[in-house]
């Protein structure tokens, strides 16, 4: 499992909404599941529009590696542990979020994560991953992963089998959810291939085209 923040946050949070509640993914292909877990979407997101701030929300995703298989069960008591921690000490009256599930082909499943970036008390903006929050969040996907068994990033014992895999998933639902999300496909796409390069998983043009085609990104017909 990883918990990953998008950078950005500073379009249409109402564009955001109908991304995570739609049929279809990035690629105008059907989903296999679309389940709203917490809070409403377009509610989070009708609040994050009026906000004058340049940051008006914050987007997320938690995600499962398809050898994963969490159960509702895990997804929720998940969900219950990210909320603790994003919010901690803060009644659920000031703040506002939503997540919804998104199942996947092969067993896959990620939940895409909108807050609105505010103390809905004090009307000040709330940042719940300012930089840094990997140490925050950290821990709470480094219990779980240990309690699970589910495939850890950063756990150099199975590196060389699923990390790679583990990886290059993450990496292509992440590009997917940005692809909606954020009003700047080309820096999502170039860091994209960047992680690629940087795993080793890129060294050539016919990997960048299987990179995108993974992606569910529509690649030109390539000259010879």
């Amino acid at each position: 499992m990883l918990v990953k923040f998008l950078a950005r946050g500073t379009g249409s949070a109402r564009d955001a909404a109908k991304y995570l509640l739609g049929e279809l993914d990035a690629a105008g292909k059907p989903r296999e599941g679309v389940e709203v877990l917490r809070g409403d979407p377009n509610d989070v997101a009708a609040l994050a529009d009026t906000l004058e701030f340049e940051h008006r929300y914050t987007s997320g995703v938690i995600a499962w590696a398809p050898d994963d298989h969490p159960t509702d069960e895990q997804i929720e008591a998940v969900l219950d542990e990210f909320e603790k921690t994003a919010w901690a000490g803060l009644e659920p009256d000031r703040y506002a979020w939503a997540a919804v599930l998104h199942r996947e082909k092969g067993g896959g499943a990620h939940v895409h994560v909108l807050a609105a970036r505010c103390d809905l008390e004090t009307g000040r903006s709330l940042n719940i991953a300012p930089p840094g929050w990997e140490k925050t969040f950290g821990p709470l996907r480094d219990a779980f992963n240990h309690e699970h068994g589910w495939a850890r990033p950063d756990d150099p014992a199975r590196a060389r089998v699923e990390q790679p895999g583990h990886r290059a998933y993450i990496e292509a639902a992440r590009l997917r959810a940005g692809l909606r999300l954020e009003a700047s496909p080309r820096d999502l796409i170039r860091d994209y291939l960047i992680q690629r390069v940087e795993h080793g998983m890129v060294s050539n043009r016919h990997d960048v085209v299987a990179a995108l085609r993974e992606a569910g990104l529509e690649v030109p017909r390539q000259g010879k």
